[in-house]
């Protein structure tokens, strides 16, 4: 595959209102090509109504702990079904406590729970991804391997890199020699049980304590996309408008807003139609264990004259 395609994907739709309408404003305006659906998130019926209603790309955003120890979320299984995935308010909040306790079998309910829940809202997802990661092996536990069965079922890609970049850049240089060899044995994994992976992912890696402002955090987008490779990429964000509540109890929102920023300049759009750049959604990419190839589409015309 010599074609580049890129997928913009805004994770987290159904955790909050000021999340919600910035991702809603993204994919009208053609600045995001996708999005991840959080199925225990406070909003999340909202989200999945007006998923179903508008044909929205979106895919689930598999969610097996609580962001926030102050409003915990509940599962989508029944929660006499899934106890090991619970701290006794809600899903886990600490996902320490999470890979410790949780059993496997409840890990793959819940899992198959959330897209059960999203197809019969009628918005069947396109895709599968993990939020806080903790579905990748790096916890210690191998529930890549539930994840891979539920995608199996559903015929749904996954959102894990194929390529080196993504964990270097985790990393801030090459990852170690565990990490590097546990990822190309999931890749192994995922190719046995015929589940689609992407070619490369990126997302900013640092924390709002290391990005010295909005000039920082658009250059590191930009010079990742510039140097794209050849291949399905997804480069995926978490845009959101100022959120007083939340900010309150984290400083990490304002990057949010940085990043609802950036998807809102021209600057992104701009450097993909000179690189000749192919914008697709996650049903839209040319994955191997998908019939037919994605539709020529170029990129939005964001252009201010």
């Amino acid at each position: 595959m010599n074609e580049r395609y890129l997928i913009i994907n805004a994770d987290d739709f159904g955790i909050c209102d000021s999340a919600d309408r910035a991702i809603l404003r993204l994919l009208q305006e053609k600045r995001i090509t996708s999005t991840s659906l959080m199925a225990p998130a406070p909003l999340a019926a909202e989200a999945v109504r007006l998923a179903a209603e508008r044909s929205l790309p979106a895919g689930v955003h598999w969610t097996l702990n609580s962001d926030w120890d102050f409003a915990p979320w509940q599962p989508v299984a029944p929660a006499e079904a899934v106890p090991s995935l619970q701290d006794g308010k809600g899903l886990c909040h600490d996902t320490r406590l999470l890979a410790h306790q949780a059993r496997s079998a409840e890990v793959t309910a819940e899992l198959e729970a959330q897209v059960k829940w999203m197809v019969e809202n009628g918005c069947a997802p396109d895709h599968a991804d993990s939020h806080c990661g903790t579905l990748y092996g790096i916890n210690g536990r191998p529930f890549f391997i539930n994840a891979f069965r539920v995608c199996r079922k559903y015929g749904l890609p996954f959102r894990l890199p194929k390529g080196p970049s993504f964990l270097a850049d985790q990393f801030r240089r090459e990852a170690p020699r565990p990490v590097r060899s546990l990822q190309t044995f999931i890749v192994g994994l995922a190719a046995v049980m015929g589940v689609d992976l992407l070619d490369n992912l990126i997302t900013n890696p640092y924390s709002i304590r290391e990005i010295s402002g909005y000039d920082q955090l658009s250059e590191y987008y930009l010079r990742r996309v510039a140097s794209l490779p050849a291949g399905i990429t997804e480069m995926f964000l978490h845009p959101s408008y100022p959120d007083p509540a939340i900010s309150a109890h984290t400083k990490e929102w304002s990057k949010r807003e940085m990043e609802l920023r950036f998807l809102l300049s021209d600057d992104l759009f701009r450097l993909i139609e000179k690189e000749g750049i192919r914008l697709v959604s996650w049903g839209e990419a040319p994955f191997p264990h998908r019939r037919g190839k994605a539709p020529k589409r170029n990129a939005p015309d964001h252009s201010t004259s």
